[in-house]
């Protein structure tokens, strides 16, 4: 921003002045009324132009007094080894940094996996239509972000495992392309490629993908799972979690499993920006879902937005979104979808005509 030289100061102060008196003037010369009908003018415009705002805390201030009577989460213990899933680098600390500081300062483990790099993220490339070479230094560059971000922490880069499958793609590999090879349109890539990914020259199906998880499930052994919601409005959170939930299922580690929600409705969560004073409240897609409240110390929400600012690609875009993460708790929810009796008949698939149920 240009500096004002001393004379252009001297007019904008008298400019100032002039305007203040003549405000002054005009005020002294209204009646009652008519400073009224200008004082509720001023303030529709006002609201006008920041009403979004008011609205934000609003909505944060109703919000925040229901969270208050949520059950608090379990606290970690030194035999704790938790493992977060992530459907890209940056969502584990969206979710869970507070959490993960916490098991690590109680003396447990900690472990991340990370089902794709973030290579499907153009504007992050550095241009609109960036190339499929520019697309894979991008996912070279997010999981640099993501270590960096664990080491804020405390965890470890060996305890970061990156499977590097393709990013806007896991949901065609758990539906379309669990046998055969799914081609990203981002990289061009049908098989694991990254150096330092825990696998290379997988190929890119859901059945692989599946297998893996399976593994790392079976040989890192945790005593509980974090994974996004089948809930999330994002694609390859929803594939994380039917793929999580299907490999913890089939080694009998269903019972070890909680959920989180990042992408979770309208505008969550509002209000955007860095506010850790404000708590964080159940997102709107998570409604009807039982939710415990993960109440974090000053330490561990610093901690946290360092963490999150880790991620610098995607703090030039989204960074806004990325900080109203940081608030005074974190939420997890034991069920991936909301029990029978919370639902309304609408949402359950069922029609309500005349009073009877019609599938």
């Amino acid at each position: 921003m240009r500096r004002l030289a001393p004379w252009q100061w001297l007019v904008l102060l008298v400019l100032l002045y002039l305007g203040l008196a003549e405000a002054l003037r005009l005020w002294l010369g209204l009646v009652w009324a008519e400073r009224l009908a200008l004082l509720l003018a001023a303030l529709g415009v006002w609201a006008f132009v920041n009403g979004r705002f008011v609205f934000a805390y609003y909505h944060a201030f109703l919000t925040s007094l229901r969270v208050r009577h949520l059950p608090r989460a379990q606290e970690p213990g030194p035999e704790e080894h938790l493992l977060v899933l992530a459907p890209h680098p940056d969502d584990e600390v969206l979710a869970a940094a507070g959490r993960m500081r916490r098991t690590l300062a109680a003396g447990g483990r900690v472990s991340v996996v990370y089902l794709t790099s973030g290579d499907a993220f153009d504007l992050a490339a550095g241009s609109p239509l960036p190339s499929q070479e520019a697309m894979r230094r991008l996912a070279l560059r997010r999981m640099v972000e993501a270590w960096r971000g664990l080491e804020a922490l405390g965890v470890s880069r060996e305890n970061a495992y990156f499977l590097g499958f393709p990013d806007q793609g896991l949901f065609q590999l758990f539906t379309t392309h669990y046998y055969l090879a799914y081609e990203s349109p981002y990289t061009g890539l049908k098989a694991v490629a990254y150096p330092g990914c825990y696998r290379p020259g997988l190929p890119y199906t859901g059945k692989a993908l599946e297998a893996t998880l399976v593994e790392l499930l079976e040989r890192l052994k945790p005593t509980r799972i974090l994974l996004p919601s089948p809930l999330d409005a994002h694609r390859d959170h929803q594939a994380t979690a039917y793929l999580g939930m299907q490999a913890a299922a089939s080694l009998g580690m269903e019972g070890r499993l909680e959920y989180y929600l990042i992408h979770g409705g309208y505008q969550y969560p509002l209000p955007k920006g860095l506010h850790p004073r404000l708590p964080l409240y159940p997102p709107p897609r998570g409604r009807g879902l039982i939710w415990w409240r993960f109440p974090l110390t000053e330490e561990e929400v610093r901690l946290k937005e360092k963490a999150i600012r880790a991620h610098r690609s995607q703090m030039r875009l989204l960074g806004r979104f990325l900080l109203a993460f940081v608030r005074q708790n974190e939420l997890f929810s034991p069920l991936p979808v909301p029990t029978k009796e919370a639902l309304a008949p609408e949402e359950e698939g069922w029609a309500v005509l005349e009073g009877r149920e019609v599938g």
